[in-house]
């Protein structure tokens, strides 16, 4: 059992668990439900993100992500309900602050101020656990071998996009080659000398005009 000093409250105990077939690791909060953390399982960077770049994830209670979880957190009386993604950074930073969400009638809308901060707090003292155990990049590479797939159908249609997308520039860069091997062909040509039975230029300068 880990017991954390959570801010300005009481200090929370809590059961630590792994699930290397997702790639998740979860703590049971006394009194309080689950917490899921792991990484975002839609992140697939595009080309200008960092391959490297780490978007986690907490969960509000186990198994698969959604409003209405099993062992759902209760704060304040608030049953914590959703998910919420978050770059690394904000933990590793000090920045972090959620906004989880409340099933309300049914329907999701915002925990209060109160709760969410309390909800910050704990996520915020799990995470530096969580992240700080030997075995963290291990269970990253579970998580990204249980995204594997989704990965791979992602950026297979993206490579058939560009693909197309490229064939589309070759046309076209071709077309403008020719267009300028034309236009400087013309160019070196010189100016088209006037036939003798042309009319005059609309503009030329007759002897009346000059008297």
């Amino acid at each position: 059992m880990l017991s954390f000093t959570v801010g300005s409250g009481p200090a929370i105990e809590a059961e630590e668990f792994a699930d290397f077939d997702t790639g998740q690791a979860v703590y049971r909060i006394t009194g309080i439900g689950a917490f899921t953390l792991g990484w975002n399982p839609d992140w697939h960077p595009d080309a200008d993100h960092p391959p490297t770049e780490e978007i986690l994830q907490v969960a509000y209670g186990t198994g698969p992500a959604g409003f209405d979880m099993t062992e759902a957190p209760v704060l304040f009386g608030v049953t914590l309900a959703g998910s919420e993604c978050f770059p690394r950074q904000t933990v590793d930073s000090g920045r972090l602050r959620l906004r989880p969400y409340r099933l309300l009638a049914t329907a999701p809308v915002r925990a209060p101020k109160g709760t969410a901060r309390r909800a910050t707090e704990i996520v915020n003292a799990l995470l530096r656990h969580w992240l700080a155990q030997p075995w963290t990049s291990e269970l990253r590479r579970a998580h990204e071998h249980h995204s594997a797939p989704r990965s791979l159908s992602r950026y297979a249609g993206l490579i058939a996009e560009y693909e197309q997308h490229m064939q589309r520039l070759r046309r076209d860069h071709a077309y403008y080659i020719a267009r300028t091997d034309r236009a400087t062909a013309v160019l070196q040509a010189g100016p088209v000398p006037v036939p003798a039975s042309a009319p005059p230029h609309p503009f030329a300068t007759t002897e009346s005009d000059e008297r």
